[in-house]
C-alpha cells in the first residue's frame, strides 16, 4: 500500500505505507484506522501538516539500517594498539 507524499521540491511521490489503529474518541477522527507512511526511508521522515503528509530531509542516520562493520584494520595483529601477549614478551629490536 502507498501514500502520495509532497517532498520539498514541490512534487509528490508515492512511498510505503501501513494502517494504523487510531483511537476515535481522543482524535476526533471519522474512522477507526489510518494511512501513515512507513519512516524507513534513511534520507527522508515524514510529517502531516493538516491533511497532508510531507517529507523533511532525516538528519542523522537510521541505526536499524546501518549494519554494524568492524573496522578492517583490527584484525591484523601488527596495526593492533595493544600488543598480544606473545609480543610482549619479545625482545626489543637491536639498534643496527
Amino acid at each position: 500500500m502507498t501514500i502520495s507524499v509532497r517532498f520539498p521540491d514541490g512534487g509528490w511521490r508515492e512511498v510505503p505505507s501501513e494502517l494504523r489503529p487510531i483511537d476515535p474518541v481522543t482524535t476526533g477522527a471519522q474512522s477507526r484506522f489510518r494511512n501513515i507512511p512507513i519512516n524507513c526511508d534513511p534520507q527522508w521522515r515524514y510529517l502531516r501538516i493538516a491533511s497532508v503528509w510531507h517529507a523533511r530531509p532525516r538528519h542523522g542516520i537510521l541505526a536499524i539500517l546501518t549494519p554494524c562493520i568492524d573496522d578492517w584494520w583490527q584484525d591484523i595483529a601488527a596495526m593492533a594498539d595493544i600488543p598480544a601477549t606473545a609480543d610482549k614478551k619479545a625482545q626489543p629490536p637491536r639498534a643496527a
